[in-house]
Order: structure tokens, then sequence, then C-alpha cells
């Protein structure tokens, strides 16, 4: 393997000065690691004039009043705050700025807007860079995400197009795949563009580590970029309509119904779950609440589910808990633990004799691990395992002598649901460190753990939840092909999906012993 000592030289290339906010904190944030610095800022001589037409300007103002999130991630920024007055070049027509740019020995050439890649040939060691949008990898920032939403597609792929000249084929490095929200161009652009952001300064890392032969062992091929421009007026009229009719269906769909979370049990059925919840007994919450995120344990011949209760529109959740039996029957729930910030999926894990409680604890920016002192309704606080970041939905594994955490994790400002992070331990309460190659997955149809892993004879599987088109649409069942200190890989196997007409959503499952728990999600009406 290459090595790659030295900070890798990025020369920023773009049509004008002011960018987005979330393109200027991309590449600032790549600047500021170790792997990379911004080694020089070049620019066309006159900024280019806005290639939005007038009516859907008229239309996206509109949906960010309505849908848009207040991170102002559109708000311009100055591309020359990234370098000092003496590496900021002008792209003049008689090309002398080429030397300019040879002199700086870039190796990554990170191009922006309406500027000639060719033009950057042989100019940086490891190709053109650009933001890529789409599954088949366009480059227009002006409509990323926006042919997903009108054609009501359920993700949205992003990454980082590689062109590397010399008659080469392009490369996509960080595929990743996000929800789409069908009714709002603005907030499918919000979680698009909050996510990606990361994607600069995470595939900085991943070349610098692994130097040249990263680009071809580390990415994928990139097929032919489409030539992708505004449709004219007629298809924008046509487009803007479709989409106020798709936002009138959402606003009277939320005036009239309320969505809400029930749990399902049954005991001794064996092999793989289809999603149907006939021979189920359901647990159905009181009016006005939703119950979901069930863990089950079989303790003294007596059975107990630990889940989420949290009331419709309230701003957190608690822990509680049920002991259920064999007939269906089910005692009434116990409140076991309650913090000022949410708390759902109450992972439960046993070592040496005692019992552990690992409740999701993101708005915290904590993962934290609670042993019981009194089954079942005491726990003590026994340690923050990680500070500082926004982790949800931690999922425990003991594989050999070292432990795995299985987290979704998302930076500040940024949804949850895409990103599966990995953390490493040699003992449960111990020091966990972060895996390498984090994000492990980047991908809403899977990556926010569905409940525990789990072994079927020799494989390994681990449970994942669909998260498009709805929240907890549904479970993949991935099987873990690799894992270990370098490297993680898993494979789709089968899908958990709902079959009855009023489930829209599955997104816990969960065993112990002959005690099998589901959580459902269903729309029911409001009045």
């Amino acid at each position: 393997m290459e090595a790659v000592r030295k900070p890798l030289r990025v020369g920023v290339f773009s049509d004008s000065p002011r960018q987005s906010r979330w393109i200027f904190e991309a590449l600032a944030g790549a600047g500021a690691t170790r792997h990379a610095e911004i080694s020089l800022v070049a620019l066309t001589p006159a900024p280019r004039p806005s290639q939005v037409p007038l009516l859907w300007r008229a239309y996206r103002r509109a949906d960010r009043a309505l849908f848009g999130s207040a991170s102002g991630w559109n708000a311009a920024r100055d591309l020359n705050a990234l370098v000092a007055a003496e590496r900021r070049v002008t792209m003049g027509a008689d090309g002398s700025w080429r030397a300019r740019v040879r002199e700086s020995r870039l190796d990554v050439a990170f191009v922006l807007g309406d500027v000639d890649d060719a033009s950057l040939d042989g100019l940086a060691r490891y190709g053109v860079w650009r933001f890529c949008f789409g599954e088949a990898g366009s480059t227009f920032e002006p409509l990323a995400g926006v042919r997903e939403v009108i054609e009501d597609r359920p993700v949205t792929a992003s990454g980082l197009r590689i062109r590397r000249g010399g008659g080469k084929p392009d490369r996509i490095a960080h595929p990743s795949w996000g929800r789409t929200y069908p009714y709002s161009v603005a907030k499918s652009r919000d979680a698009l563009f909050a996510k990606t952001s990361e994607f600069v300064a995470r595939t900085l890392r991943e070349l610098h580590e692994g130097g040249s032969r990263w680009i071809e062992l580390g990415t994928e091929p990139a097929g032919a970029e489409p030539s992708q421009r505004f449709p004219g007026a007629g298809r924008l009229l046509h487009d803007i309509s479709l989409l106020g009719t798709r936002v009138a269906k959402k606003v009277t769909e939320s005036a009239f119904t309320l969505d809400t979370w029930s749990i399902a049990f049954r005991f001794g059925a064996e092999g793989e779950w289809d999603g149907a919840l006939d021979g189920f007994h359901r647990l159905q919450p009181p009016a006005g609440w939703f119950w979901a995120d069930p863990f089950p344990i079989q303790v003294n011949g007596r059975n107990f589910i630990f889940f989420e209760e949290q009331p419709l529109g309230a701003s957190k959740g608690h822990i509680s808990v049920v002991e259920v039996d064999r007939d269906g029957g089910a005692s009434k729930p116990i409140k076991v633990l309650e913090r000022d910030y949410h708390l759902s999926y109450p992972f439960l894990v046993e070592e040496d004799g005692r019992l552990f409680m690992i409740p999701e604890t993101a708005n915290n920016s904590t993962v934290e691990i609670y042993r019981c002192v009194d089954f079942p309704a005491r726990w003590k606080l026994e340690r923050v395992l990680l500070k500082g970041v926004r982790c949800a939905d931690a999922t425990l594994h003991r594989l050999g002598d070292r432990w795995w955490m299985f987290v979704n994790s998302a930076a500040q400002g940024e949804a949850f649901n895409e990103e599966l992070c990995l953390y490493t331990a040699d003992r449960l309460l111990g020091e966990w460190k972060p895996h390498r190659r984090n994000p492990v997955k980047s991908d809403v149809r899977g990556a926010r753990p569905a409940g525990g892993l789990f072994w079927s004879g020799n494989r390994l599987y681990r449970p994942g939840q669909i998260c498009t088109p709805l929240y907890g649409s549904g479970i993949t069942v991935n099987r873990v092909t690799r894992l270990n200190l370098d490297e993680y890989h898993e494979e789709e196997d089968h899908r958990i999906e709902p079959r009855e007409p009023r489930t829209l959503g599955i997104h816990t499952f969960n065993r112990a012993g002959d005690l099998t728990v589901a959580d459902a999600f269903e729309r029911r009406p409001r009045f």
C-alpha cells in the first residue's frame, strides 16, 4: 500500500465565490483535519448568473417557508475565506493560472458549479472531484434531490464523483442512500446536504490512509453522467402542480389521523418470521400514547417485555415494563426509567450474572448503561459509555473476546436513520473506541439497528430498520460477513415487512427463549 504521510493538498475550483453554507463547511471541515489542507481557491473571472428559473425559485421559497429547516444550509458563504489572499487564483481565459496551480502540486481538485472539468485534467494527482447526486451520479447540484421528490422515489443517492482523466472511467466514492420526503423538495434537500457535507472529510481520510490503490479498491464504478438541466416552463408547471397536490394530501392526513405504535408478542414459533401478525397477542397502548421498541427477557420462568412508552405529541419518552403470559395476558405497565431527556430502545445485556440496560439517550449526546438493582423496576446508572456523540439504538454483541456496539449516528442538525457506526471494547464497561471505517454503512434502507444480533446455524445476522418511504417501514435482516478492527461488511438476507393492510410499519424485532416480540405502526383516525 502506498504511504501518504503529509496532508493531502486540495484545490477548490468554482464559478462563484458565494456558495451554500453546507458546501463551505464541507470543505472547511476537511481542511481542518490532519488528513488534508485547502491549498488554493481558484475562481472564474465573473460569477455565473443563477441557473434556476424564476418559477422554480418562487416554488422553492414557498416550500422552504412550509417545510424547510432552520439550519440555514442555503445561506451563502465566501470560499475566499478558506485560504489566505496569496493562495487565491483567477482562472482567466489566457490559461496562465494553470502554472500557478501546478506549483501547488495538488492531490485533489474539488470543483463546484460551471467549471470545465477537462481543463483541470493532469493538475491534481488523484483527479477532479465533485459532489454527485442520484443513481446516475449527476453533478448538477441545483437539481440534487428534485427528481426523486417529484417522482416519489423512496431514496435519494449522493456521493463524490472522481474524474481521473486519461481515458480512465469515473469512480463514485462514499455512495450513500437517504430518505426522500415526497411532499417537499426543501425538506429532502436539507437532509441530503446535511449528510453529504460529511463526505469530503471522510473520503479524504480514506485516500490519505489508502493512497492510490484506494481509488480502485475503495470506490465504485460510475456510469455515464447524465446531462441535467432545468426543464421548460410547461414541465415546471406540471411538477409544481404535482407537488402542491401532494402537500395538500400531507396536510390533510396530518390533520385527521394519528400515527401510533403498539407491541405484539407470541410464544413457541420457530424459524423465520415474515412480518405477519397472525398468532401474535397484541398490546395496545391507551388512547393518546404509543408503545414501541420491545425487548423481552425470561427470568425464573416469567416473561417480561421492556419498551418505550410515550404520550403522542410529547417531546420525550420513558422506559416501562409489562409481564406477559402464554395465554396473552399482560400486567399493567410499570415505569422503570425516566430522565430529563428522551429514552427509548431499552437494549438488555447480561454479563457475569448482572443485567444491564442501554436505552437510547441520543438527545443527551451520550450512550449510557444502567445496572438492574431490583428486577424489574429499579435501575442505576452504571457508566456513560460514550459522550459527545448523537447515537441512537445502541445494540451490543460479543464476538470472541471483544464487544461490538452497533449504533445509528448523526451529526448535530442531521437526521438519524441513515448511517451505521461501530464501536468496540475488550470489556462491557471498558473504553469504547470507534471503528476506523465509520460509518460502516450509509443507507436508510437498513443502517439503523432494529433489534439484537442473532445466530442462525453458524451465521450471524443483524436486523436493520427500513426507514423509507416511512420511518420504520420494515426490517432488513443482514448477514454479517466480516467484522474485525479493520473491516465490516454485511449482505441483505431477507426482509420482514407488514402483511396486514392496517399495519404500515415494523421496526423492532427481538427474541428471548421462545418469546418473540415486535412492534407495529398504524395510522388511525384522529377523531
